[in-house]
């Protein structure tokens, strides 16, 4: 499920900083506590997250995995750096049309989460930015997801970019359309976080994974960060392949 895995740390990324009048170069680093499932032991992973926001587009790297997003274009692109190729998706993103007949029907009532935003009066100082707990919940058929959201506004971003590139990445992630109006509640940028994620279809196994941001910068982005590389082909979405990881 690599393009999913690019997804969802865009959609997390996302939620650190929205577009600004000049570009935003965001490091971060992730970290997931090593688990066990269904007979497979996962080792803890650490890794750096590297992205760029501009006015209208948003490019995130993190190991072999890439996502842009391009408001003006209405693009979106997922890019396989083994294979030096690139899917191209029109956005609003329907994924159901990449699905096999009645496998929307069935796959996306399962993954849909409710979600809740709770905020606190917890407040406490990270690095240089003043920052507010938030408490996120959020529940499926297949999961429940815990997470501790630390918040800020000593960073200027434009909220309608903002909420226009989160709602449409999570528009390629099954059951996660409707997130973007309840993270709304958001007062700011989340900065940092830690969350637990129970997997009640995997014996309900549970995976622990935090996000810090390091730095955040106004820089130009490099020539060419919101586009596919010149060298790599395109070729058409395969849902099914990417469900495999392929």
């Amino acid at each position: 499920m690599k393009i999913y895995k690019a997804l969802l740390i865009a959609v997390a990324v996302i939620l650190v900083a929205g577009a600004a009048s000049a570009d935003i170069k965001i490091v971060k680093m992730d970290h997931t506590d090593g688990f066990n499932a269904m007979g497979r032991t996962t080792p803890p992973l650490d890794q750096e997250r590297v992205t760029w926001i501009g006015k209208d587009s948003m490019r995130t790297d993190s190991g072999d995995a890439t996502t842009i997003i391009r408001l003006d274009t209405k693009k979106l692109y997922v890019l396989n750096h083994d294979e030096k190729t690139y899917n191209t998706l029109d956005l609003p993103v329907d994924l159901a049309q990449f699905m096999p007949p009645g496998m929307a029907e069935q796959m996306i009532p399962m993954m849909t989460f409710d979600v809740t935003v709770t905020p606190t009066d917890e407040t406490k100082m990270i690095g240089e930015w003043k920052a507010r707990r938030f408490d996120v919940s959020m529940t499926s058929k297949m999961a429940t997801i815990s997470t501790i959201m630390w918040v800020t506004k000593d960073v200027k971003f434009d909220p309608e970019a903002y909420y226009s590139m989160y709602k449409h990445l999570n528009s390629m992630i099954p059951g996660l359309e409707k997130e973007a109006e309840e993270m709304r509640k958001l007062d700011g940028l989340v900065i940092e976080e830690e969350g637990v994620t129970t997997m009640t279809i995997m014996g309900n196994t549970t995976i622990k994974k935090s996000q810090k941001t390091t730095s955040i910068e106004d820089l130009a982005a490099p020539e060419g960060t919101y586009e596919p590389p010149a060298d790599y082909t395109e070729k058409p979405f395969d849902f099914m392949r990417a469900m495999q990881g392929q």
